[in-house]
């Protein structure tokens, strides 16, 4: 209670000093004090404006280029810097990046009026283009370019509009290049085109303070009966392929079989030529060794028949006789052997010889 009222009372005095004040000050006084305030907020407001005119926060890999009455002034590297916001002023360009949001595949170009160049590598999509071949077929083809601004004061003055001059350029000499290629040259010479694209563009960009790091043919689109016939053409040149490996390994390997037999049929003529002649050799061996065998065998019976009367020849023709007669006796018609003396057979002979001289 004792709080409450000390609060009363306290607002009843507040309200009795604002009364006694405001019938002491004159209406002149009020105004004074109202175009005090404002003149306070009007300077306040002023040097809030001119402190962020005249601080310029450069980021890294930035850079600024002001102006001083419309001509060029400086160029602010990172960091802060204070211009005068009077006669400054930064100057703006065209800026063109791709931008691809995070957790997203959609690429967005983004076009922006900016007081900063960036000094980094860009790299623009210029998305499909038609051209138009050498041998008069129409593609569509798509390409990267990275680049990078070299000198700020020429990509400003001497370019009016930097991303869409080097976009042209690409797409222009492209054309130009495609147009002296056919086909099949253009799908067998991607590096080639690309250093010719890079080494082209690079003599007009470097007018602008601009260095083309590099070009890059991402895709090729030949039209769709095009893109069968070139499907059937390569199946046909992979079956004639085929065809001409197995024709060749068929080849190779008649070759080969022919060789081994060949190399068989010389083998076999020198495995048997060496038979025949280890055979003849054995044989005469043979023969050798039986005809030393029976001259020792001879040579031992004239030995023991030296003191009789009989001849060793005498000897060993009679056991041929003697060894061949079965043989006749058993032939193909047999026959009845009588032996005889030698004594009777001379008679015999004798006799023989006496009748016709009788007759």
């Amino acid at each position: 209670l004792d709080s409450s009222l000390l609060m009363g009372v306290l607002s009843e005095e507040l309200q009795l000093t604002a009364e006694l004040t405001a019938d002491e000050l004159s209406g002149g006084e009020i105004g004074g004090i109202i175009g005090f305030f404002a003149a306070f907020v009007v300077v306040f407001i002023i040097t809030c404006c001119c402190c962020r005119a005249g601080v310029k926060v450069v980021h890294q890999a930035q850079v600024m280029v002001v102006e001083r009455w419309g001509k060029f002034h400086r160029i602010l590297k990172p960091g802060i810097h204070f211009i005068n916001p009077i006669f400054d002023r930064p100057r703006k360009i065209h800026w063109k990046y791709v931008n691809v949001p995070i957790g997203t595949h959609t690429e967005a170009v983004v076009t922006q009026q900016t007081d900063r160049v960036d000094m980094r590598e860009h790299c623009i999509d210029f998305g499909k283009q038609n051209v138009i071949t050498k041998d008069t077929v129409c593609i569509e083809i798509d390409a990267l370019v990275y680049y990078q601004v070299t000198s700020p004061i020429r990509a400003v003055y001497h370019i009016q509009n930097l991303p869409d001059a080097i976009e042209l350029l690409t797409q222009t000499t492209l054309r130009n290049i495609i147009a002296h290629l056919t086909l099949d040259e253009t799908f067998s010479s991607r590096e080639q085109i690309n250093s010719m694209l890079q080494e082209r563009t690079q003599e007009d960009a470097g007018r602008w303070g601009v260095s083309i790091i590099r070009v890059e043919i991402q895709d090729i689109m030949p039209p769709s009966d095009i893109k069968t016939a070139m499907e059937n053409q390569i199946i046909g040149e992979r079956e004639r392929r085929s065809a001409v490996l197995q024709a060749d390994g068929e080849r190779e390997s008649q070759i080969i079989r022919s060789r081994g037999e060949a190399a068989q049929i010389v083998l076999r003529a020198e495995g048997e030529k060496t038979a025949r002649i280890q055979l003849a050799k054995g044989e005469a061996e043979a023969k050798l060794t039986v005809a030393n065998a029976e001259a020792s065998c001879i040579k031992a019976l004239r030995d023991a028949m030296e003191g009789s009367r009989v001849r060793a020849t005498d000897y060993l023709v009679a056991m041929q006789y003697l060894s061949a007669l079965p043989r006749l006796v058993m032939g193909s018609h047999p026959t009845r052997a009588i032996l005889l003396p030698q004594e009777t057979v001379d008679d015999v002979s004798s006799l023989l010889n006496i009748l016709p001289q009788r007759g």
